[in-house]
């Protein structure tokens, strides 16, 4: 069982959930699903799953700032939307 990745110790996960606009789960949401089965069977962590909707949008607003080329900012994308499901999960817990 995995414990630690990348030298981080892991309590949780959180997984983009790609939901549709409307609030049902497609095929890619069915995909997230899995691989977040398939992610507490290797770790024996618990997984939650995040509303991803619009995360990539916000990441590109975030970016659109940044002196960055075209081509550049479209690889730090993801690596932002990432960042920003994670702290909107973050600051939906309590207390």
């Amino acid at each position: 069982m995995i414990h630690a990745v990348g030298g981080f110790d892991i309590d949780e996960w959180v997984v983009g959930l790609p939901l549709n606009m409307d609030g049902t789960e497609g095929e890619q949401a069915g995909h997230a699903r899995r691989f977040g089965r398939h992610l507490t069977q290797a770790t024996g962590k618990p997984v939650h799953y995040w509303d991803e909707r619009l995360s990539s949008e916000s990441a590109s607003d975030r970016l659109a700032g940044a002196d960055l080329t075209r081509k550049k900012k479209k690889a730090r994308r993801d690596a932002v939307a990432a960042q920003v499901i994670l702290q909107s999960f973050l600051d939906a817990q309590p207390g």
